[in-house]
């Protein structure tokens, strides 16, 4: 696996903490781990997670930290189902109310609820986005347990986030 980092100079540590998280990880499926500072399309920071297809059989992290900082990453919660009557959960302290979806197959209802995450500083975008991204590879990859949605990684990476919180 190849580390592709183009932060203008900057070494923050949260490399460090990165390269020695993936090393607990079978990573021979995953060709590279970009870091850099975006494509100034976006604010905070983004990542994406590609898998293997048939023309590229690996894995492949690219994480886009363009800042500034602090700031509030957008995270999905589980979400609020309606009730045979109408009725459904309080919104959780702290969320919004987002999309309200209907399957139109079973006629189950729901509302989508976003949270958010702040970050401090560039280090702290660093491990929540890598994070985030690496659960979809870990979990698609088989080396850890859940279930490969939006909700379960950004609950992974505020774990992570923490984790690195507390630990350094």
């Amino acid at each position: 696996m190849r580390w592709i980092i183009d932060l203008e100079g900057q070494h923050p540590i949260a490399l460090d903490w990165a390269r020695d998280y993936f090393s607990e990880f079978d990573t021979s499926q995953l060709a590279w781990i970009r870091v850099d500072r975006g494509r100034g399309k976006n604010n905070g920071a983004y990542g994406r997670c590609w898998y293997p297809n048939r023309r590229i059989p690996f894995y492949r992290i690219s994480c886009q930290v363009p800042g500034g900082f602090p700031c509030e990453i957008p995270t999905r919660k589980s979400p609020l189902y309606f009730s045979p009557d109408g009725s459904h959960p309080p919104l959780p302290p702290g969320t919004r109310f987002g999309d309200h979806v209907r399957d139109l197959r079973t006629g189950r209802e729901w509302y989508r609820v976003i949270g958010s995450t702040r970050v401090q500083d560039l280090d702290e975008a660093i491990v929540w986005v890598l994070a985030h991204e690496a659960f979809h590879f870990l979990r698609r990859s088989r080396q850890i347990p859940g279930r490969n949605t939006e909700i379960e990684a950004d609950r992974f990476a505020d774990d992570r986030l923490l984790f690195y919180r507390t630990g350094r």
